[in-house]
Formats: structure tokens, sequence, C-alpha cells
């Protein structure tokens, strides 16, 4: 394989899956690359180590898990820019494939490259991109990894994310399908410098579907307000895509068809949310950013191979009780679960013991003293469950 794609299904058809992957940590010109602009629009900018790591696990996810009778996966694209350039690992081949960088030209030819291999009714397109964003106006610039090299028009090294969006009208793709883990907050100074007439790059014109495409679903799921920051572990994989896997695995899913799993787009909005308000997955980060979606369609994205895995909490209906309990979940086809008390001298946990478990119905004790041992029964179903054991 050859140019940005490092996965490629040679017998595809038309009804397939196209992906395009993006993620953008290593700025040339923001502070701590290796030539930094003194604009003032990027003043707080700066080098990223989530979106790599993110974008290689999403892209991961897609060719290993990602799982659709309908429209298999046919071609997936995969560009980065990071500090330690390194090829990515295909997870079925093992083959190792060179990584473009995310450079605004190169997005811009891939996108062009997506776009055509996505043109036809039956094909579903999936477009990620993790790293840094704007805001400007009611719109979002998606900064590529030379923005600002244009002292002049800095945005010249920026995707326009809502132009794309409406351009893709112009692909026949029936479904398309956008992540953006990127802040959405707003810069006056480079409003003050740019305007909102230029706002990026545009590779795909347009506004219109034009007659005779078939109808155009459409989901657009953003991991911040407008406005707002998105979020993410140090050196680690950013919070909303964390979230949208573990909600891939099953938090995300409905079977209220037949005996399959399923995750739709609306599904898989309503989980990444619930990921992102629980103390016991986002930690101090709590709320720091709520996903949200845009003029959505809901249709099915995912199917489940199995069962799904469940967010299961589990603690005391008094929480200061959390902190001196014993936990134990059970099954009676799987190995027994344990929490233990904290050790003499160990800093006390008064928060909710966070699982994920297969699909099903387990036991659960909360141990306190021979005398007061609190056993309830729960259903791990999606998209979680939560369960406060009380003194008998």
């Amino acid at each position: 394989m050859a140019g940005f794609t490092v996965h490629l299904d040679e017998h595809a058809g038309p009804a397939s899956t196209h992906a395009l992957v993006i993620g953008v940590g290593a700025y040339e010109h923001l502070d701590g690359g290796p030539s930094p602009t003194d604009h003032p629009g990027a003043v707080g900018m700066r080098q990223l180590s989530s979106p790599p790591r993110s974008a290689r696990a999403f892209a991961t996810w897609m060719i290993d898990e990602y799982h659709d009778k309908g429209r298999p996966l046919g071609s997936l694209a995969l560009l980065l820019s990071e500090a330690a350039p390194a090829p990515f690992v295909h997870p079925k081949t093992q083959g190792e494939h060179g990584v473009e960088a995310a450079t605004i030209d190169n997005i811009v030819a891939a996108v062009t490259e997506w776009k055509d291999r996505g043109d036809q009714d039956e094909a579903r397109l999936v477009f990620y991109f993790c790293g840094h964003g704007v805001s400007l106006g009611v719109d979002t610039s998606l900064l590529a990894a030379d923005v600002f090299a244009d002292r002049n028009s800095p945005l010249n090294g920026a995707l326009h994310f809502e132009a794309l969006t409406r351009g893709l009208n112009n692909c026949r793709a029936g479904q398309q399908v956008f992540f953006v883990d990127a802040c959405r907050e707003g810069s006056d100074a480079l409003v003050r410098q740019v305007g909102t007439d230029s706002l990026g790059r545009v590779p795909v014109a347009g506004n219109v579907r034009p007659d005779g495409f078939v109808p155009r679903e459409h989901a657009v799921i953003y991991a911040t307000l407008h406005g707002a920051e998105a979020v993410a572990r140090a050196g680690g994989v950013s919070l909303f895509t964390d979230a949208l896997l573990r909600s891939f695995d099953g938090a995300g899913s409905e079977n209220t068809e037949d005996s399959v799993w399923r995750v739709t787009t609306a599904t898989l909005l309503h989980a990444t949310v619930r990921f992102m308000r629980e103390p016991s997955f986002a930690g101090s980060l709590v709320g720091a950013s709520v996903p949200v979606g845009k003029e959505s369609f809901d249709f099915d994205f995912h199917e489940l191979r199995g069962d799904p895995v469940v967010p299961v909490y589990i603690g005391c209906k008094d929480p200061t009780d959390n902190a001196r309990a014993e936990f134990i979940c059970r099954h009676p086809e799987q190995a027994e679960r344990r929490r233990p008390p904290p050790a003499p001298g160990e800093e006390p946990d008064l928060g909710e013991w966070a699982l994920f478990l297969p699909f099903g119905r387990y036991e659960v004790e909360a141990v306190l003293g021979p005398e007061d041992v609190r056993s309830e029964e729960l259903d791990a179903r999606p998209p979680l469950f939560r369960i406060g054991l009380a003194r008998p």
C-alpha cells in the first residue's frame, strides 16, 4: 500500500466503509515546536501527546473490531504528526506501514482520495480527527501540523470542518459519520487577524445535495460543546476517544430488534456523555467536556460479534463505607473479582468500584465485618449499571 492508506480491501464492493483518521500532536510552529511563531493567535497553544495515540487507537479499532456486515471496512487512511514518528502496525497482519505527516496539503489530498473512494450510494464515510481546534464564529477549524506557516493567513494550515461536512453533500455516500476530538474554544486574536471569512482549507466544496443522489444520513459527534475545550489524560488516549472505544465495546449498544447488539449513532453519543460524567472513569476531568452531536441522524454503525461489555459501578449506600469495605463480584462462569479494603496506612478510597463486565447476571457483596455483609444481584446491561449496597 502506498500514500495515506494503511488498510485496503482489494475486494471491497460499493457497499463498504471508508475511514480517514488524523491525529496531530507535533506542531511545527506552536510553542515547543522547531520553529515557533510569535503570532498572537497562537498564544496558549502547545504540543500535544494524546492525539497520535488516540488516532492510532481509533484506527486499530476500526481495522480489528469494527463490524458491519452491510458495509464492511474497505479502506482506512491514516495521517499523524507526532514527536517521535513510528510505523503503524496493522492489527490483523502485523505488517508495518509508514505514516504520512498530517500537514494541511496531505490532509487535503487524503480527504480527496477518501471522498473519491466513498463516492457510491451504498458507501459509508468515517472521519476522525484529534488535535488542536479553534472556533471562529459558529464554525470549527481543525489545525494541521504546519498551521501558522503562513503568517499573513495562518488558517491556510487548517481544515474548515463545517465546510467539509457541507461539501460532502457532493459525495454519493449515503451515510457519513464524523468524530471531532478537538477544542472548540474561540480565539479573539485569530478573529482580529483573519476575520471569519478564512477559516481553513475546503477540499470538497458544496452545500446542497445534487438531484439523483440518495438522501444523506450523517452524524457529527464533537468531544465538547461549542466554545469549550476538549480534555485528555497526559501521555494517554484522550478521554473522549477512550469513551468512544468503550462505548463500541458495548456501553453504546442495544438489541431492540433481535439478538444482535448494535451501536447506533444516537446510542453512541448517549454512552460517551455518560462516561464523561462518571468520576470513576473521568477522575478529576469529570464534567470538563460534554460530547455533543449536531444535526445527527440515528442509524446503525457497528454490530458486536458477541455480548456487550458493560460499565458497572458498585458502592455502598453511604459512600463513606466504601473506604473500609471489601467488594466482591461473582458469576458462576467467571473468575471471582475482588477489591480489597485499604491496607493499614494506605489512602482510603471513597469512590465506587468501577468494573467492565460481560453482559449477564452477577452477585455482588460489600463485606464490612463478620456481622455486616451486604449482598445484591445485578444485571450488567447497557448502557451501565450502578448499585448501592445498604446495611441489611
